[in-house]
C-alpha cells in the first residue's frame, strides 16, 4: 500500500467509529488484524480484537475526530488528533481529547494501534485552531 492509501485508511477507520455502539464494534471488527494490539494510557496493552472490543466501553458509540496532522513513515501512520468520545446517550466519555497516535499497518490493515494523551484531563476546552 503507498502512503496515501495508509492514511486514507486510518482516517476511515477513525470516521467508521459511530453513531453506534454497533457501527464501533464493525469499525474494529473490519479494520484491525485479528492479533492487533491496542495501547491506551491507564488501561493494561490488549492484544486481539476480542480483548480490544472487551476494553472499550459497552455504550461507546461515536468517536468525532478532528485531524490536525497525519504523516505516514513506511507502514505507521502518526496522527495528531482531538477527538469527542461519546456514549450512546450522547454522553461524553471524553471532549476536545487531544491524542498523538501510532497506526501501525499491515496487509491493508491496522496491526497497532498505540493512543498517547493526558489520562487526567479527558474532557478539556475546545483547541485553539
Amino acid at each position: 500500500m503507498s502512503a496515501t492509501a495508509h492514511r486514507s485508511l486510518v482516517r476511515e477507520f477513525l470516521g467508521r467509529m459511530g453513531p453506534s455502539p454497533a457501527d464501533v464494534r464493525s469499525a474494529v471488527e473490519s479494520f484491525l488484524t485479528e492479533d492487533c494490539v491496542w495501547e491506551n494510557p491507564g488501561s493494561p496493552v490488549c492484544h486481539g480484537k476480542r480483548r480490544i472490543l472487551e476494553m472499550m466501553p459497552a455504550d461507546f458509540a461515536q468517536l468525532r475526530v478532528r485531524f490536525r496532522h497525519i504523516v505516514t513513515t513506511g507502514e505507521t501512520v502518526l496522527v495528531e488528533r482531538v477527538e469527542d468520545m461519546l456514549r450512546a446517550d450522547g454522553s461524553p466519555i471524553a471532549l476536545n481529547l487531544k491524542v498523538m497516535a501510532a497506526f501501525e499497518i499491515r496487509d491493508g490493515r491496522i496491526s497497532a494501534w498505540r493512543d498517547y494523551f493526558d489520562i487526567t484531563n479527558l474532557i478539556s476546552d475546545p483547541p485553539d485552531w
